[in-house]
């Protein structure tokens, strides 16, 4: 499911942003660590992998 944008705070971790609450990276951040928004910082591939294989929802029914 996506989630507002959040990335980690700790220097040693990749510098990336994660918006998907499936994301096994994003879910291995604790959450003393998590700060939200992107920082600037590119898209985790999980997050992007996992947005790709997502199944496309039908609108108007």
């Amino acid at each position: 499911m996506k989630v507002k944008a959040y990335h980690s705070a700790h220097p040693s971790d990749p510098q990336v942003f994660h918006d998907d609450d499936e994301c096994p990276a994003g879910r291995e951040i604790p959450w003393w660590n998590k700060q939200l928004g992107t920082d600037e910082r590119p898209r985790c591939e999980y997050c992007v992998s996992i947005d790709a294989h997502r199944p496309v929802a039908l609108s108007g029914r």
